[in-house]
């Protein structure tokens, strides 16, 4: 089977090229607004899995002509970049991707405004496709990732529990995983609809647990931003719960001395041994797999094609990725 995202994506390359350049397009504007017209035209990075998963659950689903797609998978991918604009100005990080987050480069009223603005594009090329189902799946996913960022505030860390941080990664993660995926199935026909909303929900959680355990295990030149910031920012998350369950209280101690205050590369070097001396990261990788399986079982509902076999690919490259 495919192991890298290149072979994986064969069977949409050009409908995902065609999708990079419409996010890069929309994007460019945006700098102008900021920057005038005589801004450089904007590069796409990142993996582009949402539109990717839209893409291929068109072609799963039937669909002859996956370019008409394209503008949904544009939609997919700009709502997910808004979605990371808003977030770093709520974290306060100042790396995304390896690059300079626009809270850091401009300011927090700019990067929102900016995330705003791609909310506003995805909402205009949603409604070329004249389906307000469509519109009603995408946005109530989008209400339902402010609802649990929403909800995890008000909860004190200490009482969070292994079901609530499911909970938290489904409404955060998935709920758009799931979605990206059932979008084409509104123009195509719902035959598939079920089996590919519980292929993205179980592929979201998987790919949630796995980002967590990369937060607290990786370097920051492999994540593409600060490793541990979910210790900073007292996240509720699944390995850190299990390495609190895991370590003696003088280690759970260090942990939360290092709750609001900047990391050095010792601590963040104990940090990694820390979740794999607890036994967190097997833990969570094991928990992982389970739902990994369970997405590639959904897929069994889904008649075979090459766009099937890409999504069980891209099923196992979510689980062994390392940024």
């Amino acid at each position: 089977m495919a192991t890298t995202l290149d072979e994986l994506y064969k069977p949409i390359q050009a409908e995902l090229r065609l999708t990079q350049s419409m996010v890069a397009d929309l994007w460019s504007q945006a700098l102008a607004l900021i920057h005038g017209s005589s801004v450089s035209p904007a590069k796409v990075g990142g993996k582009l899995l949402r539109p990717a998963l839209c893409l291929f659950a068109a072609g799963s689903a039937g669909a002859r002509d996956l370019s008409k797609f394209a503008a949904m998978a544009t939609a997919c991918e700009l709502l997910h970049m808004a979605a990371l604009t808003h977030d770093d100005v709520v974290d306060k990080a100042h790396l995304r991707r390896g690059a300079t987050s626009l809270n850091a480069l401009w300011d927090d009223r700019t990067a929102v405004l900016s995330g705003d603005y791609l909310v506003a594009r995805a909402i205009e090329l949603l409604t070329e496709f004249g389906s307000c189902p469509l519109i009603e799946s995408v946005f109530n996913a989008v209400r339902r990732m402010t609802e649990g960022e929403l909800g995890s505030f008000g909860r004190n860390a200490d009482r969070y529990t292994q079901e609530d941080c499911i909970r938290l990664a489904e409404e955060k993660t998935a709920t758009f995983f799931a979605t990206t995926c059932t979008a084409p199935t509104y123009l195509v026909g719902e035959r598939y609809r079920e089996p590919l909303h519980a292929f993205g929900m179980a592929l979201g959680v998987a790919f949630q647990l796995i980002d967590d355990v990369l937060d607290i295990t990786q370097r920051q030149d492999a994540l593409g931003k600060p490793s541990c910031g979910d210790i900073v920012e007292a996240k509720k998350t699944l390995p850190i719960l299990f390495m609190r369950e895991g370590l003696a209280p003088e280690d759970r101690e260090r942990l939360n001395r290092m709750i609001g205050h900047p990391t050095s590369d010792q601590e963040r070097a104990w940090v990694a041994q820390a979740a794999e001396r607890s036994g967190a990261t097997t833990r969570t990788m094991t928990l992982a797999r389970e739902y990994i399986n369970a997405a590639r079982v959904a897929l069994d509902g889904v008649a075979p094609s090459a766009y099937k076999d890409s999504m069980l690919g891209l099923a196992e490259f979510v689980l062994v990725r390392d940024s």
